[in-house]
């Protein structure tokens, strides 16, 4: 199997901008897989007071959203800088965690405080290796090209 197609690849959250003391959030099944990454773009501030997103990453063994908890505290980030547009990568090894991983980003509560923002999560060193191509992505609105 080719090492790239032994990944499956899922939007968390599509690109979106978010007004002022707005909140996000998306799980991820990580059943199967010993290794995740988030990747979040952020896009630049609009203005320049703008204060930057809280960001949590935690875990639980289901999807109750009151169930999720902080297992990392450097994957807590408050007032995340937007000062210019950039990437927020986690890399979880997630062997020794939760089923589930929740991601959560919450825009601060000044006004003009507007983030945009989309976050993609790659799960890697899957047990079982997808059956097609098509298998590597999280929905079927998401395409893959092999070449």
């Amino acid at each position: 199997m080719i090492p790239p197609l032994m990944q499956k690849i899922s939007v968390l959250l599509a690109p979106a901008s978010q007004t002022n003391s707005a909140t996000r959030t998306a799980n991820l099944d990580c059943l199967g897989a010993d290794y995740a990454t988030i990747i979040m773009n952020f896009a630049s501030a609009i203005n320049t007071n703008a204060v930057g997103p809280t960001i949590s990453l935690k875990e639980s063994d289901d999807t109750t959203a009151s169930n999720f908890v902080t297992f990392n505290s450097n994957l807590s980030l408050s007032a995340h800088s937007i000062a210019a547009a950039h990437q927020t990568v986690f890399h979880i090894d997630t062997r020794a965690r939760k089923r589930y991983l929740r991601l959560t980003e919450t825009t601060d509560t000044t006004t003009n405080d507007n983030v945009t923002m989309g976050a993609t999560a790659i799960l890697s060193r899957l047990s079982q290796s997808p059956a097609a191509a098509s298998s590597n992505l999280g929905s079927t609105n998401d395409s893959v090209v092999v070449a």
